[in-house]
């Protein structure tokens, strides 16, 4: 597996027939974060569930280094008569030492869930159980974490709050891999973003940022005919002629950055002077 902790390879999945992932793989290492992009439906969580093991994919396999701790925090929690006190102590019995418990405090506290303590699950919101979810995951000193809509339904308080946890995790070695929609998220922890499209796993930047194009940015100076000239332009270049604007005897016109050659040429035989000439990206 090389320096990988995990490694799927060409994993799909069939529900009833049809085809939900399409020959995936992917592979992360320690300390990387993964952030999953998609339409809702797309997949995400049905990788979550196949990468962490609680679901079979239909063909190809995935891997882990041996002993590595792994939870999921899934999108949603089922709503149970335990308070959520009595469900805390219940999960995480096994690891019942002093600074855990210590820890458990803390977490009630900047989560503020300390007065939902007694209340019953079945009775929470979403949000809450999604705060509970993460709590428990980061009580078990877990360095693989799966987590899907992390925020989902949870105030910014707490949301800013998960993501400096996760943070401070990330740096300390653990591996995350996470469904989501929030950019702010992807910008502070992912170090990799792909989207499911269509089954497959493609590069995300696209999705979460927009398609960046790159144009040419020409200031050129009025000469005669400036009312025919801008008509040839427009048949000339068409759709590559992103727009033109005018500023008194100067016109500034954008374009993609393939014609700025043509452009060139085209303003010297007709002896327009080109003032100044830059280029940038921008998104589409």
């Amino acid at each position: 597996m090389n320096n990988s902790i995990l490694e799927a390879k060409n994993v799909s999945k069939k529900y009833e027939g049809k085809t939900v992932l399409q020959d995936i793989s992917l592979s992360a290492g320690k300390g990387e974060a993964i952030g999953l992009v998609g339409v809702n439906g797309c997949g995400k969580s049905t990788l979550l569930r196949i990468l962490s093991g609680l679901s079979n994919p239909s063909s190809g396999q995935v891997s882990c280094s041996p002993g590595i701790r792994m939870a999921l925090i899934p999108d949603r929690y089922e709503k149970i008569n335990m308070t959520l006190q009595k469900f805390m102590d219940h999960m995480y019995r096994m690891e019942t030492d002093r600074e855990n418990r210590d820890e458990m405090g803390r977490y009630f506290r900047e989560f503020h869930l300390e007065s939902m303590l007694d209340t019953p699950m079945k009775y929470l919101s979403k949000g809450t159980l999604q705060k509970a979810g993460v709590i428990q995951a980061l009580l078990g000193r877990r360095e693989l974490l799966f987590l899907d809509e992390p925020l989902s339904g949870q105030d910014t308080l707490s949301q800013m709050t998960l993501i400096q946890e996760l943070k401070k995790r990330k740096a300390a070695g653990m591996t995350l891999i996470m469904a989501c929609h929030e950019t702010y998220l992807i910008e502070e922890l992912a170090d990799r973003i792909y989207e499911i499209k269509d089954g497959r796993l493609e590069d995300g930047i696209s999705y979460v940022y927009g398609i960046r194009r790159k144009k040419a940015i020409l200031l050129v100076k009025y000469g005669e005919d400036s009312g025919q000239i801008k008509e040839r332009l427009e048949k000339q270049f068409g759709e590559s002629l992103y727009g033109m604007t005018d500023y008194g005897s100067l016109c500034r016109l954008e374009a993609d950055v393939q014609i700025a050659e043509e452009l060139f040429r085209f303003f010297g035989e007709i002896k327009w002077h080109i003032v100044r000439y830059e280029e940038a990206e921008e998104l589409c």
